[in-house]
């Protein structure tokens, strides 16, 4: 029991060390493809999550990515309306879309 109790105390002792320098945390930033439709992807995207995010998709077909949209609608309860789908999904296959449609 006593070995327990000090294997314990001693896991426990880590929970409370502190670091004596300052850490910087990288800056991230994800290059987004620019168009007319880059607004609708600013409003509907960004509050929930970085551009990494869909980059780190790869180039996929515009079905994909239209599930992908009425999925962050329906299950995720994004505000994106019907007209600002079609514009997300028509901006995502034509910026990292892979020319498939299927």
């Amino acid at each position: 029991m006593k070995k327990i109790l000090l294997i314990t105390l001693f896991l426990a002792s880590s929970l409370f060390a502190e670091y004596a320098q300052k850490v910087q945390l990288p800056s991230i930033t994800f290059q987004m493809a620019e168009d007319e439709n880059f607004k609708a992807m600013q409003r509907n995207c960004q509050w929930c999550h970085s551009y990494g995010y869909i980059l780190n998709q790869g180039k996929q077909s515009r079905k994909f990515w239209n599930k992908s949209v009425v999925k962050m609608r329906e299950v995720y309860k994004a505000p994106i309306t019907a007209r600002d789908e079609k514009t997300v999904t028509d901006y995502l296959f034509k910026h990292y879309g892979n020319g498939e449609l299927e």
